[in-house]
């Protein structure tokens, strides 16, 4: 009688994590969120993903699935003309060129943008400063 309540703990833990996976991919990966609609306490989350490697393996699958939804998003915006958008692109993918988002230390801010600059100019504005460089 002992192993078959162990038995029927266990299965209920796998529809937990079943539930709290599902959870997390409707939030895209967001923790907290997640584990309140799935009713599982957050520390349980850390607990399982330290010893459950299947789970571990899992929630990392949604993380990386949410991860391209993001980078998805962001080239559409892109491809609409979104001049933030590309400058927050050009930013993080194409810093060998000389993108960055923070200003320089020699004052050479012909490649080199400020965010703070950024978030004020106009589309128009942005443009210019993409085509400049």
């Amino acid at each position: 009688m002992y192993v078959r309540e162990i038995n029927k703990d266990s299965i209920s833990t796998q529809q937990k994590k079943a539930k709290l996976l599902k959870a997390l991919g409707k939030t895209l990966g967001l923790i907290a969120p997640a584990c309140r609609m799935a009713r599982v306490n957050r520390q349980t989350f850390y607990n399982w993903l330290k010893s459950d490697l299947q789970f571990k393996d899992d929630y990392q699958n949604i993380v990386e699935d949410s991860l391209d939804f993001a980078e998805a998003t962001l080239f559409q915006l892109i491809s609409n003309g979104n001049a933030k958008a590309t400058i927050f692109f050009l930013s993080h993918k194409a810093r060998h060129r000389g993108w960055s988002l923070s200003a320089s230390p020699n004052g050479n801010i012909a490649y080199q943008k400020n965010l703070n600059d950024l978030e004020s100019k106009s589309d128009k504005d942005l443009w210019e400063i993409i085509n400049n460089n």
